[in-house]
């Protein structure tokens, strides 16, 4: 009933390279792939610890998000509602660098990720805090 501000969510996400773009699937639907297990060994995976969402940050969030349009109206931006899930959100990874350290979690990580992944991360969260693996089962 009562989230803390330190209660954390994991999850997963499962993505390979594939020519200039990437491929990412949240834990879930990697293990739902049909693909042949000796492809799922090319697979990395990428381990995030987020915060649960409260109340507070959920209308920190969504209060956020609004935006003034060029006609003086407010808007709901999903772009930054987006982007704030993810930079306020996102308490650790071990996503690594290409000479294998560490990267840290910052605005300009954040926005260097690739779209696959950032949306990856997004949905397995959802997933959890919206829907619930209990819930799911039923």
């Amino acid at each position: 009933m009562f989230i803390m501000d330190n209660d954390i969510i994991e999850v997963k996400i499962y993505f390979r390279k594939s020519g200039h773009k990437y491929i990412a699937y949240t834990e879930k639907e990697f293990n739902k792939e049909t693909t042949k297990e000796e492809d799922k060994k090319k697979y990395s995976v990428l381990n995030v610890k987020m915060y649960e969402l409260s109340w507070d940050r959920y209308n920190d969030l969504t209060e956020n998000a609004w935006i003034e349009d060029s006609k003086g109206e407010r808007q709901f931006s999903n772009k930054i509602y987006k982007e704030n899930k993810m930079r306020k959100l996102i308490k650790e990874w071990d996503a690594k660098s290409k000479d294998d350290k560490p990267v840290p979690i910052n605005e300009k990580s954040i926005g260097m990720m690739a779209p696959q992944l950032a949306e990856s991360i997004l949905r397995a969260y959802d997933e959890i805090v919206l829907i619930g693996d209990e819930e799911e089962k039923k």
